[in-house]
């Protein structure tokens, strides 16, 4: 298997922004602009900053998996799920140890 190097992004409106224009997908930018513009909108109206954090949480999210992408070892393991193949995969059992399947 070959290394892997991950991409770290801060989960700050600036850092999320930069990482969906360079590697989101179409719409993603804009999707995550208008929804951080209306939760600091709502900020502002009711000084509440659970909106903004919500909004972070989940674009910090999607920018940290749009700056690493699966690889071609992972895309053939998810394809191998969905077919019905879980061998290799880890679960917990019922006790909650880990165990491969």
């Amino acid at each position: 298997m070959a290394p892997v190097t991950v991409v770290a992004i801060q989960r700050s409106g600036p850092a999320i922004r930069a990482a969906l224009a360079e590697r989101g997908t179409p719409g993603e930018l804009e999707r995550f602009e208008g929804e951080m513009r209306a939760a600091l909108a709502a900020a502002v109206a009711n000084l509440d900053l659970a909106g903004v954090g919500a909004v972070l949480s989940r674009w910090h999210a999607m920018a940290t998996m749009a700056a690493n992408p699966l690889t071609d070892d992972e895309l053939a393991q998810v394809a191998r799920a969905k077919a019905g193949d879980l061998a290799g995969l880890r679960s917990c059992d019922e006790h909650g140890d880990w165990i491969t399947l």
